[in-house]
């Protein structure tokens, strides 16, 4: 059986649609004036980057506008500011996805509310999901029962679940599938015949996409999107239970009628949680169990 190589899903071409979906850009007499919206493709791109290592420092836009452009046409899979490939941030990002899932969904939410237009008057968001499910389930390369990390609480999702899908959470989608293209796809140039198909060649002008990837597909799929990059569970009843370090992780809740209760070690001297309109001031004792009602 060949293996085509069109359409193939990589970093590059997952920036190529996700740069669909950004909000709205400001006026040309905005930038004339000296303001910015922050959203040209290298800061888009340094958005994406930070989601695989919060500590990047970001660099001056016109630094990177070459590599950006190279990386999201896909002629390039590294390079300088660029940490994909054989890294060790790409090594980190794998295990922290698959290790310590709400940090990495944290930086995917900053990142979407940062970047993306979340507006349902014109479903850019869903457009984006069912496009990046369309280039993956034509992917031919990405076997049947690979999996993605796609689930709001990290669950992985099988490509061939993919097409059943009623309902997604915006950023853990997003975070999923950046994740298996820098981690699974280091070689970004394999998707530079996808680029060319989707962004036609003008003879050196601007490039503009004019696929229809993920249309008429999906029709019953539900996206949710975060409010703010910032959206928690600060609204619900918390209960703090200090829990004495011999006894960490004994303390574990059992059967649906119990409260959901989630260890959380930390060395650090003080917590502060707030509840409602108050706040405590707890000592570290030892394992801290956070229960929500």
């Amino acid at each position: 059986m060949t293996i085509h190589d069109y359409p193939r899903l990589c970093g590059g071409t997952f920036f190529t649609l996700v740069l669909q979906d950004l909000r709205q850009r400001m006026k040309a007499r905005e930038h004339y004036k000296g303001d910015r919206d922050g959203l040209t493709d290298p800061e888009v791109l340094m958005g994406l980057i930070k989601v695989i290592n919060p500590d990047y420092q970001e660099i001056d836009r016109n630094l990177l506008k070459t590599k950006a452009n190279d990386y999201k046409t896909c002629k390039t899979s590294t390079g300088t500011y660029l940490p994909f490939g054989e890294t060790q941030e790409i090594r980190a990002f794998d295990d922290r996805v698959k290790r310590d899932y709400k940090s990495a969904l944290k930086e995917m939410t900053a990142f979407v509310c940062n970047y993306l237009d979340l507006g349902e008057a014109v479903g850019k968001a869903t457009l984006l999901v069912k496009a990046l499910i369309d280039l993956i389930q034509q992917d031919e390369t990405i076997g049947a029962s690979e999996d993605f990390y796609i689930g709001a609480e990290g669950q992985k999702i099988k490509k061939t679940a993919l097409g059943g899908l009623k309902e997604v959470y915006l950023p853990a989608f997003l975070l999923g599938v950046w994740h298996y293209a820098v981690v699974n796809r280091k070689n970004n140039k394999v998707g530079q015949i996808t680029y060319d198909e989707w962004c036609p060649s003008t003879g050196g002008g601007p490039r503009d996409y004019t696929a229809h990837m993920g249309e008429g597909i999906l029709d019953g799929l539900h996206v949710n999107v975060p409010e703010s990059a910032e959206q928690d569970d600060t609204d619900d009843d918390v209960i703090i239970e200090v829990v004495p370090e011999d006894q960490g992780q004994a303390y574990q809740s059992e059967g649906p009628a119990q409260q959901s209760t989630t260890s959380v070690v930390n060395n650090n001297p003080i917590f502060i949680q707030q509840t409602g309109d108050g706040n405590m001031v707890i000592p570290n004792y030892g394992t801290i169990n956070i229960n929500k009602r």
